[in-house]
Parts: structure tokens; C-alpha cells; sequence
């Protein structure tokens, strides 16, 4: 009887020592766990090249791709979903596997303080003081369409030419590619900056040059003509017109076949 119940105990013994055995490594591995868990760093996905780009570039949805890496590693900016960067043009070169950048990518409408960023690679982009009356009075904006006019005595250019004044347009449908401001506190000290159209006219201050992307052809005439002395103007647009205007050149003979006998009519 005595020995029959040694071995009871005895087994209990050995039940309990398998049990606290068991719950002794179950309590290890997942110590064991929560400690790998803690060293794994977090990850994310990011956006990546998939190839070399060059500046100007338009990105396709086969240009980049989804790559997990540890969160420490993404940078400032980074990108996590291909539809943030397809139909956006670079304005830095890009090389393969690199970090898509939020402030390295533009819209091809774009215009503004970074607008030759999104500029046709075939234009170049000239600068006009705004001192004519449209300009001064603050209604131009940046994305509007505008025609360049000039008046010029011809003799001055060509001597064999009659003197006299003359009007032509020179350019139209010309995008304006940003507007440039004085700082209302700089105003005197002539500083500019390109500041947000958005602003209102007392935030913005005094305009101070207009920018305008052009054919380079077109740059050289508009260079020729400043430097002959002409005098430039710039007429806005309608956002609804469409196509070019047709126009004839206004001289004093033009003047005078279509004005002449109205003037005769004014008492």
C-alpha cells in the first residue's frame, strides 16, 4: 500500500515537473519572439526608378515600381503608390532603383516659380520689364495667353524704308510663364521674388518682369526689335479664343484709310 502510493506521488512529481517544464519554454519562445520582433526595424514601400531618367522625363507607370524597405531608409518625400508619380515630368536626373522625390517631380501644365522645370525642351524663356499699362496694373497671371505688340520706325532698322511709325503684332498666343513681384517691404530697394498669384495685390506688390516661353527663332526678333528701340506691349487674351488673330500692320497710311474720314466728320 505504502509503495503504491510512492509511486502516486511520484508520478504527480513527474506531471507537475513536465508541466512546469512545458510552460517554462513555452514563456522562453515567445520571450525569445518578442525580443526578434523588437530588433526586426519597421518597413514600408517606397517608389523606385526602374531606369535611368533624365530631366524632363514623363513618367509611365512602367517606370517605376513598389520596393519594401526599412522605414529608416526612406527619404523625406518618398513616394508610396505609382499613381503619385505617372504624368509628372523630373526635374532632376533619376537614376535606376533611386527614391522617387515629391519635389522632384512637376506637371507638364505647370507654371510658376519652377515653371522651366515644365517647359518645352524646343522654347526658351524671355523676360520682359512690366511697365506697360496691362502689366501695371497687376491683372496678368501666370498660365495666361497674351500677344506681343511693337511699334517701330522701320527707317531706323532700314534706311531705304519711308519713315514712319509702325504697329505690329509681333507674337500671339504666347503663354505666360510667371510673373515676377517686388515685395511690398523691398519695394524700394528694387528686390523681386516670384511670389503666388494667389496672393491679392497688396501681398504680392509692384510687378516687376513677366516671363514668356518662346520658339528661340522668335527670341532673336523679339531681341532684335528691343534693341532697335521699339516699343513692346502685351494684350491678354480670352481663355475661349482659339487659333491666331488675323491682322494687318498699322502704319500712316493705314491710319488714314480707315480713320481719316471719320476724323473729317468730328466738328
Amino acid at each position: 500500500m505504502a509503495h503504491r502510493r510512492g509511486l502516486l506521488w511520484f508520478a504527480s512529481g513527474l506531471v507537475l515537473a513536465v508541466v512546469a517544464g512545458l510552460l517554462t519554454y513555452i514563456a522562453i519562445q515567445r520571450a525569445t519572439s518578442a525580443g526578434r520582433a523588437a530588433q526586426m526595424p519597421a518597413t514600408l514601400q517606397v517608389l523606385v526608378a526602374t531606369r535611368d531618367m533624365a530631366p524632363h522625363t514623363l513618367i509611365t507607370e512602367g517606370d517605376v515600381a513598389l520596393r519594401e524597405m526599412p522605414a529608416t531608409l526612406a527619404l523625406e518625400g518618398s513616394l508610396n503608390h505609382p499613381r503619385e508619380a505617372v504624368g509628372q515630368l523630373t526635374t532632376s536626373a533619376v537614376a535606376r532603383g533611386e527614391q522617387i522625390l515629391r519635389d522632384r517631380l512637376i506637371t507638364p501644365d505647370y507654371v510658376g516659380p519652377k515653371a522651366a522645370f515644365a517647359m518645352d525642351p524646343e522654347r526658351v524663356m524671355v523676360a520682359f520689364p512690366a511697365q506697360d499699362l496691362l502689366n501695371t496694373v497687376g491683372i496678368v497671371r501666370p498660365g495666361d495667353r497674351v500677344d506681343l505688340l511693337f511699334s517701330l520706325d522701320l527707317a531706323r532698322v532700314k534706311p531705304d524704308v519711308a519713315e514712319g511709325l509702325n504697329t505690329l503684332c509681333l507674337l500671339q498666343d504666347l503663354e505666360v510663364a510667371e510673373v515676377v513681384y517686388a515685395e511690398p517691404s523691398e519695394q524700394r530697394s528694387g528686390q523681386a521674388s516670384a511670389l503666388p498669384a494667389s496672393l491679392d495685390s497688396t501681398q504680392r506688390g509692384r510687378p516687376e518682369a513677366i516671363l514668356l516661353a518662346v520658339d528661340p527663332q522668335d527670341a532673336l526678333a523679339i531681341k532684335f526689335f528691343r534693341d532697335a528701340g521699339a516699343s513692346p506691349d502685351l494684350v491678354l487674351r480670352s481663355p475661349a479664343a482659339t487659333g491666331l488673330f488675323d491682322l494687318v500692320p498699322v502704319d500712316g497710311s493705314y491710319v488714314l484709310q480707315h480713320y481719316w474720314t471719320r476724323w473729317q466728320g468730328v466738328p
